[in-house]
């Protein structure tokens, strides 16, 4: 009787092992959300193209990086902007003149541009945004902000 009773024991520590396990991942996991950084788009201007990748979610902190791997200047400009605050820093610049969000960036230089894109309202889905050199006009490309619902579909 003793040795079954030791096994049940043994059956025991496994499971509690298991389960502490679990909820230390999902501590883990929350920690990491709630820490999760600034999405990020990087965009390479190269060879007289855009290269893009990442996303950025509505409502959220976001960085979209240009960089200029050319030898000839490339102007920035998108439709994401429209009726977003923008702050740029680095290696570009506002292109006097030609509008409110037409941008400048030199070759082997980096610009990158900080804003939040918030949602429209109820039933906006994620969009696809237009970007364009205006100094090169076969130069285009696109970008995604994607809207992410919770359980009660708000």
């Amino acid at each position: 009787m003793k040795i079954s009773g030791h096994r049940d024991g043994l059956r025991v520590v496994p499971i509690a092992l298991a389960v502490g396990a679990m909820l230390g991942m999902g501590m883990v996991a929350s920690a990491v959300q709630s820490a999760e950084p600034t999405k990020k788009i990087e965009i390479v201007a190269k060879d007289k193209e855009w290269k893009v990748s990442g996303y950025t979610l509505k409502d959220e902190p976001t960085e979209i990086v240009v960089r200029n791997e050319d030898t000839v200047t490339h102007g920035f400009n998108s439709s994401l902007f429209k009726d977003v605050k923008v702050k740029v820093e680095g290696g570009g610049s506002l292109a006097k003149g030609l509008g409110p969000h037409v941008y400048r960036v030199e070759p082997g230089k980096t610009m990158i541009f900080h804003f939040t894109k918030p949602s429209k309202g109820v039933g906006e889905g994620s969009t696809t945004y237009a970007f364009w050199c205006d100094m090169h006009p076969s130069m285009k490309g696109e970008m995604f902000v994607l809207s992410v619902r919770g359980e009660s579909g708000g």
